[in-house]
């Protein structure tokens, strides 16, 4: 009895030394090489025979004793390989080891006895061949368990995967749809919802995604072969950049909205334009400068000399060459007054003094100092309204010239018999207006945006010039700039052919009380530029 329990005693021991390795394959074989994995596997099948070896040779150690202690001991064997069986079916090679080495040695025994052991030797041989398939059903069990929790971990990183996408999709501002390999819809954000003219709806197909809105379908449209993105105007004003981005056979379409960053670059390319017009219109004007103050220097220094060397005598002569000298100094200085407004413009050096003036007689003296130009060139001027307006608070010079540079350039822009008016009036909405029409040609639209811009100058097809009258570019821009300055706004009524009413509000510099000083205008001449 005692060696039997020494033999069960080391077969206990061989029998964990081939557990424990097992377990630590079996729980641990996605970390382990698989070489580690290999020896680990060996180590356990030796151990595992050596222990069913040893269960075997107890057999032998019951040869002289009694059938039924021979059978009691050989039930013990029978559960201990079992249990052990079904244990280390996880490697079905450590497993058919511990049993074969179990059993084969009690199945000889039985059958080298003879006799009515033959049927135990049956017995134990059926039983070692159910063990065997016992093995392998549980192997298969076992199996199946570690593919099923192998899917479940799959599946669990995969929805983990997919809720950080999703979080990660619906965070965005763009507006992002996901498609996979089939060409289904598989998420969209509440920005791709909103951009849409119907709701999209889970596992639809690319293409009834695309014809959800007709833009959509235009932007794919317009996206160049080979390229993976494309901008998009809609109807709304807004700018989309439509991006289409492909990973295997998935694809991920995203809307962004790029309306800002286009009205910025538009904006640059309108001021680029304008920067561009205007060294045009600079280098214009210096090389009509060059010509100006060319022309009255001649003609000064022409007739001076005719004068001074008494080529004429005749005292009418000498007066009509001086009239002319005068005329041409007289032009020359206003070009030179030009080129010095604008520049204390630009550097806000322009200083205003302000006085209250009577709107009626600030339309006298301004119809008086055009009244020159407009003999010359047949056109009427009439003017009316302002004895009830209140006194207006301004620079009477600047206020002046700026009336009389609309008022000539309205003369100029008319032919000879037509008439240039100029009317003050108070609007319904109590508003002080004063409005100069004119009957000319007009101005045409895309000419306006350069009506008050410096150097800009008009061909003798616009208002406001005609053929040999061509101005420096510089009236109506200072004009702009000192009515600015004293709070007028500007209103510009043109249709081409009909003629030109511009309307400028001196609301803000109305005095209401009537009992003010008037300064009186003094007595000017010239002509508006």
């Amino acid at each position: 009895m005692g060696r039997l329990v020494a033999v069960g005693a080391a077969a206990f021991k061989w029998q964990f030394l081939a557990f424990h390795p097992l377990g630590t394959a079996a729980h641990e074989r996605s970390a382990l090489s698989r070489g580690r994995f290999n020896r680990i596997a060996r180590r356990a099948v030796w151990s595992a025979g050596i222990s069913g070896a040893l269960w075997g040779s107890a057999c032998l150690l019951t040869r002289n004793a009694q059938p039924l202690d021979q059978f009691v001991v050989a039930l013990v064997v029978a559960a201990l390989v079992s249990g052990s069986a079904t244990t280390l079916a996880a490697l079905p090679r450590t497993a058919y080891a511990f049993v074969t080495m179990c059993l084969l040695p009690w199945i000889f025994f039985f059958a080298w006895q003879g006799g009515s052991y033959l049927t135990l030797s049956l017995l134990a041989a059926v039983y070692w061949v159910a063990l065997i398939f016992s093995i392998q059903r549980v192997n298969g069990t076992y199996r199946q368990a570690i593919v099923a929790q192998g899917s479940q971990i799959r599946l669990s990183r995969h929805l983990s995967r997919l809720r950080e996408e999703w979080l990660a999709v619906a965070s965005v501002t763009d507006a992002v749809a996901l498609f996979d390999e089939a060409g289904r819809l598989v998420l969209w954000n509440s920005a791709m919802t909103a951009l849409l003219e119907a709701p999209p709806a889970q596992g639809m197909s690319f293409q009834a995604f695309l014809a959800l809105s007709l833009w959509q379908e235009q932007a794919i449209a317009a996206t160049p072969p080979g390229q993976w993105s494309a901008d998009y105007a809609l109807g709304d004003g807004r700018y989309l950049q439509t991006i289409l981005a492909q990973k295997g056979a998935w694809r991920v379409l995203c809307h962004r909205d790029i309306s800002p960053l286009k009205a910025r670059e538009l904006s640059l390319e309108a001021e680029r334009a304008r920067a561009v017009r205007a060294d045009r219109a600079k280098s214009t004007f210096l090389a009509t400068m060059s010509h100006e103050l060319r022309t009255p220097l001649n003609a000064i220094m022409g007739f001076s000399e005719v004068i001074r060397d008494q080529y004429v005598t005749d005292p009418r002569r000498v007066a009509s060459y001086a009239g002319d000298i005068h005329q041409s100094a007289a032009h020359l200085l206003a070009i030179i007054n030009d080129i010095l407004d604008i520049a204390r413009i630009e550097n806000a050096e322009i200083i205003l003094h302000r006085r209250p003036i009577p709107m009626r007689a600030l339309l006298d003296e301004t119809a008086r100092i055009s009244s020159g130009l407009a003999r010359r060139q047949g056109v009427s001027v009439l003017y009316r309204g302002g004895e009830d307006w209140p006194l207006v608070i301004g620079d009477r010079t600047r206020l002046a010239q700026s009336i009389c540079n609309f008022l000539s350039n309205g003369i100029k822009a008319s032919q000879s018999g037509q008439i240039v008016e100029m009317l003050a009036r108070i609007s319904d909405e109590h508003r002080y207006l004063l409005t100069i029409r004119d009957t000319g040609p007009g101005i045409p639209p895309e000419r306006l945006g350069d009506l008050f811009r410096p150097f800009a100058t008009f061909d003798d097809r616009d208002a406001y010039r005609s053929a040999g009258d061509r101005g420096t570019g510089l009236g109506l821009a200072i004009t702009k700039e000192l009515l600015d300055a004293h709070g007028i706004s500007i209103t510009v009524d043109t249709q081409v052919g009909t003629g030109t009413a511009i309307t400028l509000d001196f609301t803000p510099c109305v005095e209401l009380v009537r009992d003010e000083p008037v300064d009186e205008l003094d007595d000017q001449s010239g002509e508006g530029t």
